[in-house]
C-alpha cells in the first residue's frame, strides 16, 4: 500500500508541475487561472465565496484577488443588497485572457486527445474524476 501512496504522491507533484507549464502559455499561475475561471463560471460570488469554493483560506484569496485587480483582470465591487460583501467580476482584459487562456489549454488537451482514442480518454475521465472526489472525501 505504501508504494502506492508514493506513486500517487509523486504523480500528484508531476501533475501539478505539468500543469504549470500552462503558465507559460498564459502568463498566469494555475492558482490565477483558476481563480478567473470560477469568477467567469459563477457570478455574483464575493471573495468569502470563492474561498470557500477553491477551499483557500479567505486572506489568501482576498490577496490574490487583489493582485488580479492590480494587473487589471478583476473589478470588485460591493453589494448592493450587502455592504459587508465585495462581489468580484472579470473586467473586459481579463474575459479577454481567460478566452486565450482556455483556447490555448483547448488545443493542448486536443492534441492529446489525438493520441489516445476515445476508450482511453474515458477511462482517464472517469479515473482523474474518482481520484479527484476522493482527495475531498466522496465516495
Amino acid at each position: 500500500m505504501q508504494n502506492y501512496i508514493d506513486t500517487l504522491r509523486l504523480l500528484n507533484y508531476e501533475l501539478t508541475r505539468n500543469l504549470g507549464l500552462f503558465r507559460r502559455r498564459a502568463g498566469l499561475s494555475f492558482g490565477q487561472r483558476h481563480i478567473l475561471y470560477y469568477i467567469d463560471s459563477r457570478s455574483g460570488l464575493s471573495i468569502q465565496e470563492l474561498a470557500a469554493l477553491l477551499y483557500v483560506d479567505q486572506s489568501t484569496m482576498s490577496r490574490n484577488i487583489k493582485k488580479l485587480e492590480q494587473a487589471g483582470l478583476v473589478e470588485t465591487y460591493q453589494d448592493t443588497t450587502d455592504k459587508r460583501r465585495k462581489i468580484i467580476t472579470l473586467s473586459a482584459q481579463g474575459e479577454k485572457l481567460l478566452a486565450e487562456t482556455t483556447e490555448s489549454i483547448n488545443k493542448t488537451i486536443a492534441n492529446i486527445a489525438e493520441i489516445l482514442n476515445e476508450d482511453e480518454i474515458e477511462a482517464i475521465i472517469n479515473s482523474i474524476r474518482k481520484y479527484s472526489n476522493a482527495l475531498i472525501g466522496i465516495h
